[in-house]
């Protein structure tokens, strides 16, 4: 089954959750190691994904292509020293219309933004190797609507869509334990509802929150951003 014929009805689960962590493990424990060295390597970012996305994939009898890591060793270094991360979503994965199969990926989350018919549309379909915030609890907390995009313009950043944030957050609790946001803050991403932005977090239960009625002028402390460079494919 190739990315070009994936829908709802396609889906078949052929590999169990306890099964995917007994595949998973080796890679993660091999990139966590080399990534606390500070050796990280474009070859073995591409193995760690390519590894990720092909016992995902069996998770549900579908197949995903991951393209080589374009990110030299120095700008590897480069990042981990910015404390960010690499993630890969897939082409198939990337829009509104496919939010749902990571839903049923991840059948924790069960938020109806992960549902087929969903109304949580993204600012852009954004795809291919993304790098993002790696800190558990969300940066740029403290700020409107309006100081999160002037701060993230001068950075040259851009907000995540959901859909990149689903993803950074399932890989965030294979690498670290955790999901981003997991119980303490919230993240801004480049996805809404009508015209507000929305905010979201995973909890400790994997569960995904979203929501949007925030006014763009209001800021707390545990309401960040969640961002990205430039995506590569």
């Amino acid at each position: 089954m190739t990315q070009e014929h994936l829908n709802n009805r396609d889906i078949v689960y052929v590999l169990n959750a306890s099964q995917f962590a007994d595949l998973i493990t080796p890679v993660i424990q091999e990139y966590n190691k080399e990534h606390k060295r500070g050796t990280l390597t474009p070859e073995l970012v591409t193995k760690t994904f390519q590894t990720i996305w092909q016992e995902r994939g069996r998770l549900a009898g579908i197949k995903f292509e991951v393209t080589p890591c374009p990110f030299t060793k120095e700008e590897l270094a480069d990042l981990e020293k910015k404390e960010l991360r690499l993630g890969y979503l897939p082409t198939a994965l990337a829009t509104q219309e496919s939010r749902h199969i990571l839903g049923k990926m991840f059948p924790k989350m069960q938020s109806r933004s992960v549902q087929e018919g969903n109304g949580v549309a993204d600012d852009g379909n954004p795809f291919g190797w993304f790098d993002y915030e790696v800190s558990v609890n969300a940066p740029h907390t403290k700020t409107t609507v309006d100081e999160l995009m002037n701060k993230l313009g001068k950075a040259k950043r851009q907000l995540l869509s959901l859909n990149q944030y689903l993803i950074a957050s399932q890989d965030s609790k294979l690498f670290k334990g955790q999901y981003l946001d997991e119980g303490n803050t919230r993240a801004r991403v480049g996805s809404r509802s009508g015209s507000d932005l929305i905010n979201a977090y995973i909890d400790p239960d994997g569960y995904l929150h979203v929501d949007w009625f925030l006014p763009r002028r209001d800021s707390y402390p545990d309401l960040g951003g969640r961002s990205s460079g430039v995506n590569r494919a």
